[in-house]
């Protein structure tokens, strides 16, 4: 087993005790353009460098067959978790809210890894609520929009993705130094997509 497909074994996560961050505006760095999510996360990285800031999750190990890993034309690995499926009521997809594609709304849960296995990010802890945003409107990392069109709905999906589709070489730091996503970083990210609508709503 390779080295990337061995990074794909995350780790299933029912109650992530991280802290969730709201997408505001813009962001565009080196290699990576997406929300600003960089100006979120620095701002609750303030003070919250510790291990304390974040809880620990309940974890379930699961474990990803070589075989079932596809990539995407920009280097993400991903392997599917749980098949997803046309609604009953579009079971063609014709109406729009099967497939993702741009300029379509989507509705996703998810949560984010470091390299060190430690969750930064998540939609999914105690009190969060899902992430709405429409495709190809740059509300949230790059990678995520990718592998977000390789699903259908109900799908979830496990995938590695590059730091140049994530926060490239910046990072997530505050002016100090410190940093919630170090500069560089292949993140893991454990995405469910919940709903496709062709318009907002």
């Amino acid at each position: 087993m390779s080295r990337s497909v061995a990074c794909l074994v995350l780790l299933l996560v029912s109650h992530v005790g991280a802290l969730q961050f709201q997408s505001t505006s813009q962001l565009t760095s080196k290699g990576a353009v997406g929300v600003d999510r960089r100006g979120a996360l620095k701002q609750a990285s303030l003070g919250l460098m510790g291990v304390a800031a974040f809880a620990k999750p309940s974890q379930a190990a699961v474990k990803i067959s070589p075989d079932s890993v596809r990539t995407t034309k920009n280097g993400i690995k991903f392997a599917t978790v749980k098949e997803g499926a046309c609604p009953v009521s579009d079971f063609t997809g014709k109406l729009g809210t099967c497939y993702p594609a741009d300029q379509k709304y989507v509705v996703i849960d998810y949560t984010a890894f470091l390299p060190t296995g430690e969750v930064f990010d998540s939609t999914e802890k105690k009190g969060g609520k899902p992430l709405a945003f429409r495709m190809g409107s740059k509300q949230t990392i790059p990678g995520v929009e990718e592998v977000i069109k390789y699903m259908t709905t109900g799908e979830e999906v496990q995938a590695l993705i590059p730091a140049a589709m994530a926060y490239g070489d910046k990072g997530v730091c505050t002016e100090n130094g410190e940093c919630l996503v170090p500069p560089g970083s292949n993140l893991k990210y454990y995405i469910k997509l919940i709903k496709v609508t062709p318009a907002a709503g």
